[in-house]
C-alpha cells in the first residue's frame, strides 16, 4: 500500500474503506498520525505535544501533554471540528475549555497539597534539626 503523502495544503491517505482519501491539512498538523491503509473515519490530524513538565532530582518529569487534533470523518464525540486532547496517567481525553479550566483548577489544589505535604515532612524531619526547615515559597 503506498504510503500517505503531504503537499502544503492537503494531505493524500491511502485508506483500506475508500480507495485513496485527498483532504484539506490543517497547517498544525504534523502529519506524523497519517497511517496508510486504516479506514477512512480514523484519519487524524494532530498538532506536535505541548509538554507540561516539572523538574526533579533525576531530571525532567512531564505530568501531562495536550496536543489539538481532529477526526474530519467522524461520526461520534467530540465530532469535526479541532479540539484538544489531554493525556493524563497515558490516555488522552477529549477536553472542552471549561474542563481544562477545572484540570487547572485542580492541579493548583494540588500544589497546595504538596506545599502541606513538604510542611508536615519538615517538621519531621526538622525536630532533629537545629536549622529551621526549608519552607515551600508559594
Amino acid at each position: 500500500m503506498p504510503e500517505a503523502t503531504i503537499t502544503p495544503q492537503t494531505v493524500t491517505i491511502p485508506t483500506c474503506d475508500h480507495g485513496v482519501v485527498t483532504i484539506p491539512e490543517p497547517d498544525w498538523c504534523t502529519g506524523e498520525n497519517h497511517q496508510p491503509g486504516g479506514y477512512r473515519v480514523d484519519i487524524t490530524h494532530s498538532s506536535a505535544d505541548d509538554e507540561f513538565a516539572v523538574p526533579t532530582a533525576h531530571g525532567t518529569a512531564v505530568l501531562l501533554r495536550t496536543c489539538l487534533q481532529q477526526y474530519p470523518f467522524t461520526e461520534r464525540s467530540p465530532g469535526l471540528e479541532p479540539f484538544l486532547s489531554v493525556e493524563l496517567d497515558g490516555q488522552w481525553y477529549p477536553i472542552e475549555p471549561d474542563e481544562l479550566c477545572d484540570l487547572a483548577d485542580g492541579l493548583a489544589g494540588l500544589a497546595d497539597r504538596l506545599r502541606s505535604v513538604a510542611g508536615h515532612f519538615n517538621e519531621l524531619t526538622g525536630a532533629a534539626d537545629p536549622t529551621p526547615p526549608a519552607v515551600c515559597p508559594s
